[in-house]
């Protein structure tokens, strides 16, 4: 009972077998490839309407506020040019009683100090932390202090 070497048969079994797989395992893989691909042209055709749809509906938007925005700003600059006129006033009415250039100044400081007054105000009603969530900067992976310079002794 000697078992004489069959290597070539199990060479034969192993052409066989690799031939037999790449026919089965090819189209399995072509037909995958197919449906990633299909797969993918949905989810992008998908995620493409839905920026079309978002679009459209800020465009819809921005025109159904425009008149109210408009009206708006034409607020916003009549009021300052009726709080430049109201200064105006207050100074040709204190000029009146004091002299032109003192009038002036007062009017000018009293607007310097209620800016401040505004501006102190709205310092002590921000939220705390960071505004608008912003992150912060992310640490380079390769710090200067281990960076080692060719000139460096």
């Amino acid at each position: 009972m000697t078992s004489a070497p069959q290597p070539e048969h199990h060479g034969l079994f192993d052409r066989l077998a690799h031939r037999l797989a790449g026919r089965t395992t090819e189209p399995i893989a072509d037909r995958a490839k197919e449906r990633i691909g299909r797969m993918e042209d949905r989810v992008r055709s998908s995620v493409m309407a839905e920026i079309d749809a978002v679009s459209r509906s800020v465009r819809a938007r921005a025109v159904q506020v425009r008149p109210s925005a408009i009206a708006f700003a034409v607020a916003a600059v009549l009021t300052v040019l009726a709080l430049a006129l109201m200064v105006g006033a207050a100074v040709v009415g204190l000029a009146h009683v004091l002299p032109l250039w003192l009038a002036l100044l007062i009017v000018g400081v009293a607007l310097l100090l209620l800016a401040a007054g505004a501006a102190a105000w709205g310092r002590n009603h921000l939220p705390p932390g960071p505004v608008l969530g912003v992150p912060p900067a992310p640490m380079p992976t390769h710090p200067a202090e281990e960076l080692v310079h060719p000139w460096a002794d």
